[in-house]
């Protein structure tokens, strides 16, 4: 009877206790931290590395991994952990460890994690050499050249770079063995010219070892023109002995700068002129050739003008003698203009704004942190622009793009008022800056 009687309170209570809303823990395994330990192998045989220095940091310390490879780090709370992964002989890597929540309700539970770290020795050599062709048409070595070598992102660095030699020679001794690494050249100054290396070249790969050398084939530098940008004109303020005068960013070549480049019209006609380039050669000034325009009417002026070393620009402006230029000559500048990450495809990005009334196409000009002027990129008769962010170079962060309207006349919006748009190559967000900010 006792026994009967003893059962019988114990399943009243497990009953009582069933109906508690509290949770007792009584799961070993249940926790609120978790344990990440470090499997470090050589990525060609498999092989556990021993001597390894593995630093965390989260913790802001150093372990050395035993000889199994192994670091072992306990009581790591939820969330990322970096680690930084270094041995002689081998390229220094970056690992990434994440903890998450595997519990449910009020238990805790941070499973622990075992992540196995490839290293990579070094000692793969790429060399190559950096041409490029002077002003007399030779070919020659470019001297004291940047090149880089951009190996994948688990490297610490990922990029390395070396100069060139006097004759144009470079070479990377100490690449990691079984990777491809992208060689190229960025922007360069020579012979007060501006050159950017006309590719990349994709070397190495999983074939390759230590010791092993990789002969890069030549990389040819390419003239990049100046940015060609108006910066000024005098339109708004002509009387009848006036010269028309437009100043830009960049030094002109000065035989291109004649009447056969510019054009001043009156209605239908055209009106004869003669054009000169002042002593700094930024400056044309468009003048009448009977010295004198009509008074109160109105006019449009045309030209293009090139830069010393290849680039042009076109410039279009209407004006009235004695009462400033014409708006009615010149379309109001776009609206609503954006850029952002193109949601249809990936590595591009969508420029986009509203239509205007009075245009028939529109300017697109850009520069990039690199830049010092907005330069003519293109022109589309829509209202949108896809934007090929892949091709731009590792060094470019930020692009800055204008728009200007153009009507049937050929007429250019003014640049004064004119919206400009940053895109951010690590951002899909936009932002917005007025020119003058730049």
């Amino acid at each position: 009877m006792q026994f009967k009687y003893a059962f019988s309170f114990a399943a009243i209570t497990a009953f009582f206790a069933a109906c508690d809303s509290t949770v007792t823990n009584i799961n070993d395994d249940a926790k609120a931290e978790g344990t990440i330990t470090i499997k470090v192998v050589d990525n060609h045989s498999g092989a556990a590395l021993s001597g390894v220095s593995v630093y965390s940091v989260v913790d802001d310390e150093a372990v050395i991994a035993d000889s199994l490879g192994l670091s072992v780090w306990k009581d790591q709370a939820l969330g990322d952990h970096s680690y930084q992964i270094s041995k002689e002989g081998y390229a220094t890597v970056h690992a990434l460890v994440k903890l998450e929540e595997k519990g449910a309700g009020d238990v805790p539970r941070v499973g622990d994690v075992i992540q196995t770290v490839p290293m990579y020795k070094v000692g793969v050599q790429a060399k190559g050499i950096v041409l490029f062709t002077d002003e007399k048409g030779k070919l020659n070595g470019a001297s004291g050249v940047t090149v880089y070598a951009n190996l994948p992102k688990q490297f610490v660095p990922c990029e390395l770079s070396v100069k060139t030699s006097e004759s144009g020679e470079y070479s990377f001794d100490k690449l990691p063995e079984g990777v491809e690494v992208s060689i190229s050249v960025g922007q360069e100054q020579i012979n007060s010219k501006t050159y950017v290396g006309s590719e990349n070249k994709l070397v190495g790969g999983t074939s390759y070892r230590s010791g092993d050398v990789i002969n890069v084939s030549s990389i040819s530098l390419v003239k990049s023109a100046s940015q060609i940008v108006k910066i000024s004109d005098n339109t708004t303020e002509i009387d009848t002995t006036s010269d028309v005068k437009f100043t830009f960013a960049a030094e002109l070549e000065r035989d291109s700068v004649n009447t056969s480049k510019w054009t001043v019209s009156k209605g239908s006609s055209n009106v004869l002129v003669s054009v000169s380039l002042s002593k700094d050669k930024r400056t044309v000034e468009v003048s009448p050739y009977s010295g004198k325009w009509t008074k109160d009417a109105s006019y449009t002026v045309r030209g293009t003008v090139y830069s010393t070393d290849g680039a042009y620009t076109t410039v279009s402006s209407t004006f009235v003698v004695g009462g400033g230029s014409s708006s009615a000559g010149k379309p109001e500048n776009v609206e609503g203009l954006m850029i952002a990450q193109d949601p249809d495809y990936t590595y591009y990005a969508r420029l986009s704004w509203d239509e205007s009334d009075d245009a028939t196409r529109y300017n697109i000009y850009t520069k990039t942190n690199l830049d010092n002027d907005f330069a003519y990129l293109t022109y589309t008769s829509s209202t949108y622009y896809r934007v090929d962010l892949d091709s731009y170079g590792s060094k470019v962060k930020t692009l800055y793009f204008i728009v200007l309207p153009v009507n049937s006349d050929g007429v250019e919006a003014d640049i004064e008022g004119a919206k400009t748009v940053k895109y951010n190559m690590d951002s899909d967000d936009e932002e917005d800056e007025d020119e003058d900010d730049l």
